[in-house]
């Protein structure tokens, strides 16, 4: 009994282990998944009808001195594997794969000369309708990441700019989008409105009647009695002018009107205030921008379409 309770929570925890890895997989280079374990589980859908498009998953994990073993195994896998070092994306080995048996099977060994971080790169698409699954294992002086969330580095949340009146999908075909129906709160709220503005006029009707009253009888009194002359203020000097107005001043952080503004080559966009960015630089082909609270984000040149500040 006690042995058949051990298999079932094997089981269970290495499908929970697996439907976690498939549901990790980061399709931005300069945000890959941790590899926390020994082994890679991840599937690619299907792509619309006409999208020759490719997919690309990209994982990261650490390699010590010595030979790294991989067995790579697919099914329905039309595609490249590579594994490069994260220090400047130097190749180290590549797995062409073709979709042309029911299950494949192949491996590589890397050998590193000193402990490096290393990028893997999953690259293609299914022949057919059918998902693409693949299961990567790792051995040797492979180290996998700790368990602490130190090495998982999240995207910058991207606000969308918007979609015009005709949605289509990847291959050109309008998305007919269901109608909402109004909401039932919408009619007492323009009732609301339509008695706000009738106060509002009559309060307004009210108001120009009293100053009408008051206009009339400050002219009745201007009659009767002369003006008084105007009191001659003497004249304002230029410095106490300039320090009248300095003094009248708001004091604020003059970078709070700017901001930085990263567009990239795919639609995305990044808006974040001056105020909360130390400093941001361009090295080796790699935008490094570093906030004021502690996050850096480094994205590859290739890929960015301006950079400014607004």
């Amino acid at each position: 009994m006690i042995r058949f309770r051990r298999k079932t929570f094997s089981a269970a925890a290495f499908l929970l282990f697996a439907v976690s890895a498939i549901a990790a997989q980061s399709t931005d280079q300069a945000f890959p998944t941790a590899v926390r374990a020994n082994e890679i589980v991840g599937s690619i859908k299907a792509r619309d009808i006409g999208d020759a498009r490719l997919t690309s998953y990209f994982y990261a994990f650490n390699g010590d001195q010595g030979d790294i073993f991989v067995n790579v195994v697919t099914k329905n896998f039309d595609g490249d594997i590579d594994i490069f070092t994260a220090d400047g994306l130097r190749p180290l080995t590549k797995i062409v794969i073709f979709a042309d048996a029911a299950s494949n099977e192949t491996g590589r060994i890397v050998y590193l000369r000193r402990p490096e971080r290393l990028l893997l790169r999953i690259q293609g698409r299914t022949p057919n309708d059918d998902v693409a699954t693949y299961r990567i294992k790792f051995a040797g002086s492979f180290v996998a990441a700790k368990g602490s969330d130190e090495d998982d580095v999240t995207a910058p949340a991207i606000a969308s700019a918007g979609t015009g009146a005709v949605r289509v999908n990847s291959v050109g075909t309008i998305i007919e989008e269901p109608v909402k129906p109004a909401p039932p709160e919408r009619k007492a709220a323009s009732t609301a409105t339509i008695s706000d503005k009738q106060a509002k006029a009559k309060s307004d009707q009210a108001g120009d009647d009293l100053s009408k009253t008051v206009s009339e009888n400050k002219k009745a009194a201007s009659t009767t009695t002369k003006p008084a002359k105007p009191a001659t203020k003497p004249p304002v000097r230029p410095s106490e002018e300039k320090k009248k107005a300095a003094e009248t001043q708001a004091p604020g952080d003059p970078m709070a009107a700017f901001r930085l503004v990263v567009v990239f080559k795919d639609g995305k966009q990044i808006e974040r205030p001056m105020t909360d960015v130390s400093r941001f630089t361009v090295d080796n082909g790699t935008l490094t921008v570093i906030f004021k609270d502690g996050y850096i984000g480094r994205y590859a040149m290739s890929g960015v379409m301006r950079v400014g500040i607004e």
